[in-house]
């Protein structure tokens, strides 16, 4: 494969010409290079010409293409760029082919359009062959979860920004069921939790953490107020809660029994991140966890139904046996 400055010279003539648009014999180019100083025969050409189309090392695939019957060669297509700007090995390509495909669930919120360009960007100017590119238009090779665009995901810009730029926000908040309040905070964290988006920020009445869900705001506005750094740590924070509710409360110890085939499911796929097994056998599949319960951690274990059962506290126990028991009367 050439590689010399001479080589590198020669692939520049060619792409200034062919880029000029039109169809050129291999004997013009031949004239162009040997005019700047660089004598080259023919058959030289004719391999610059192939390499610069097909060389996987070169990685260049211009959309060169030649007419068999005027014997001459052209662009299908302009190219944005001749030297590819990034150098990825297959490694890295394969996890950019991941990652365009786990984004692509987003693909409805329009906020997330710049994110679609800049993939691009990265695609458009590296060395991708065009059989690995036709890998990143099909949706057939991996699909994710389908995200369906939801009210509120347009706020997402101005509260990156604002948490960025520590500036105090004004938000106007409509609860269920509820009056609309406005609210000022201190913005730290964008957070998503089963589809549905949250801001976590800082309450400047109260100085206490409140999170809103995006799709209950009304409007944001940003003020020129700046805060201090604060600091907060959401991995702690979050530690012990189910899903985006974080109660005041010590978390407990909850112990589950389990039958045996929703074992295999918890096992590589732990019900929360503080799940422990205290038993793994034939008959059962008993864990324990720790955490603040909440609506949704109330939701979860119903979820499972029959397949569990709550071993200890009383107190939770208790009150899935009473939901389990109004539900009942609903088919009486």
């Amino acid at each position: 494969m050439p590689s010399n400055k001479e080589a590198l010279k020669r692939y520049r003539i060619i792409h200034s010409i062919l880029r000029r648009g039109g169809k050129y014999k291999t004997s013009r180019i031949v004239e162009v290079c040997n005019n700047q100083g660089i004598p080259v025969s023919l058959r030289t050409i004719q391999n610059d010409l192939k390499d610069l189309a097909e060389d996987t090392e070169l990685g260049f695939y211009l959309p060169i293409k030649q007419d068999k019957r005027t014997k001459t060669f052209y662009y299908e297509e302009i190219p944005k760029n001749f030297f590819p700007i990034l150098e990825l090995n297959s490694t890295e390509i394969d996890a950019l082919l991941l990652y365009n495909k786990m984004v692509n669930q987003y693909k409805e919120y329009s906020i997330f359009s710049k994110v679609f360009k800049a993939v691009k960007k990265v695609i458009d100017n590296s060395n991708i062959s065009p059989q690995i590119l036709e890998l990143f238009e099909k949706e057939t090779i991996l699909e994710t979860e389908k995200y369906p665009s939801i009210h509120g995901i347009e706020f997402i810009p101005e509260i990156l920004d604002s948490i960025q730029n520590r500036k105090i926000i004004e938000i106007q908040y409509t609860k269920f069921h509820g009056q609309s309040k406005k609210h000022l905070i201190k913005p730290l964290l964008l957070k998503e939790d089963k589809r549905m988006w949250y801001i976590i920020g800082i309450n400047t009445k109260y100085e206490s953490i409140i999170t809103f869900a995006l799709d209950r705001i009304d409007n944001i506005t940003t003020t020129d107020q700046k805060f201090e750094t604060v600091n907060f740590d959401s991995e702690r924070y979050f530690e012990y809660s189910f899903g985006i509710t974080v109660s005041e409360e010590e978390p407990i110890e909850v112990i589950i029994c389990f039958d045996p085939d929703q074992g295999s499911y918890l096992r590589t796929l732990p019900i929360h991140p503080t799940q422990k097994i205290l038993k793994d056998n034939s008959k059962e599949f008993l864990i324990s966890i720790k955490v603040k319960p909440s609506y949704e951690f109330y939701s979860k274990l119903k979820s499972y139904g029959e397949q569990a059962k709550i071993i200890s506290p009383q107190c939770v126990s208790e009150q899935i046996q009473a939901s389990f028991k109004k539900a009942l009367k609903n088919y009486n």
